[in-house]
């Protein structure tokens, strides 16, 4: 498999020494990569490029997992940070992709989460929409 990272981020308002404030970003964690080998790692990763451009990234994790040394069953660490909307920044093939979670999907059976990503852009080009306005009288 080639080269890849998962990681997790999230945005915070950052106040300038002049006092402008702005927009920050800071990184939560890694939550898989090709060289990562816990358990609590995202797997299955997924990486798709559609014929418009966009890109739509798709990986699983379990929620929990029995750890292979102790026996004992645990809860996921990455789970509670893994929520619509989030940041999700991708390295894949060489280059880096900044999406953000769509949707969650659970599997009960297989314990597990499937995770659907989409560009971060599109999510940041439908917020500038325009104004409607619906009135009859105009």
């Amino acid at each position: 498999m080639d080269k890849y990272e998962i990681s997790i981020w999230e945005d915070y308002s950052d106040v300038t020494s002049d006092g402008k404030t702005f927009l920050n970003e800071r990184k939560i964690a890694v939550i898989g990569s090709d060289t990562m080998t816990a358990q609590a790692r995202a797997l299955e990763p997924n990486f798709v490029e559609d014929i418009n451009g966009t890109h739509t990234f798709t990986f699983k994790m379990y929620y929990t997992y029995i750890d292979n040394e102790t026996g004992k069953k645990y809860e996921n660490p990455f789970s509670k940070y893994l929520i619509n909307e989030r940041k999700v920044k991708v390295f894949w093939k060489n280059e880096w992709y900044d999406l953000v979670i769509k949707k969650c999907q659970e599997d009960t059976s297989s314990k597990s989460i499937t995770y659907t990503c989409t560009d971060l852009f599109i999510n940041e080009l439908s917020k500038q929409g325009y104004s409607l306005v619906f009135d009859t009288e105009l």
